[in-house]
């Protein structure tokens, strides 16, 4: 399948998930606590419930929920504890500081998505909603949207903002990456 209809079924994917939250109280009012996947990695335990809503997520490669066995694809779950997260991470941790009421929003989220499938396992992906999430974006001093910031062990390595370039697209966040040497897996797309 060819990326760009890759990222417009992404794309639609998102957009219809936009509003769904797997988060539903019980008769306590008390929200359900996670179950982590078998074999899941330590950050795990900073994350919650699968909520295409929230400010903060992390993209992880997961089953996906109420498909058939061996279904897996990119779900977006709630970051629960942002700074144990990006501090305790095993693996690099890529920031995806964007806006929910930016123009093409969509469209580079999807492509983020392509990203993190492809980094799997190697660069954990975290969407925050700049506008949204506003105190992690003044934290991270991100002049605006999109930005990419690449932590390693909650220290700042490499930055990539759309303000830099006149022009640009998800292929060159895509170089920006593979020149920091997390060289994406393409195989990982036709699963």
């Amino acid at each position: 399948m060819k990326l760009k209809t890759l990222t417009a079924v992404l794309c639609a994917c998102v957009l219809m998930c936009s509003g769904c939250s797997s988060k539903t109280p019980d008769a306590s009012g008390a929200v359900p606590s996670v179950s982590m996947p078998e074999g899941s990695p330590a950050y795990y335990e900073y994350l919650g419930d699968i909520d295409y809503s929230t400010p903060t997520a992390a993209l992880v490669w997961e089953q996906v929920d109420g498909e058939n066995e061996g279904v897996y694809g990119i779900q977006y779950r709630e970051v629960t504890d942002f700074n144990s997260i990006t501090s305790q991470s095993e693996i690099p941790v890529c920031l995806y500081f964007y806006s929910s009421s930016a123009r093409g929003s969509q469209n580079l989220s999807a492509g983020v998505e392509d990203l993190a499938q492809t980094l799997v396992g190697r660069v954990l992906f975290i969407a925050v909603d700049g506008v949204e999430a506003d105190a992690v974006s003044t934290a991270y001093q991100v002049g605006g949207y999109p930005e990419f910031i690449m932590l390693n062990d909650n220290a700042r390595i490499s930055t990539f903002s759309g303000f830099d370039y006149g022009e640009w697209n998800i292929d060159d966040v895509t170089a920006w990456i593979t020149d920091l040497g997390y060289e994406p897996d393409l195989t990982m797309l036709m699963r």
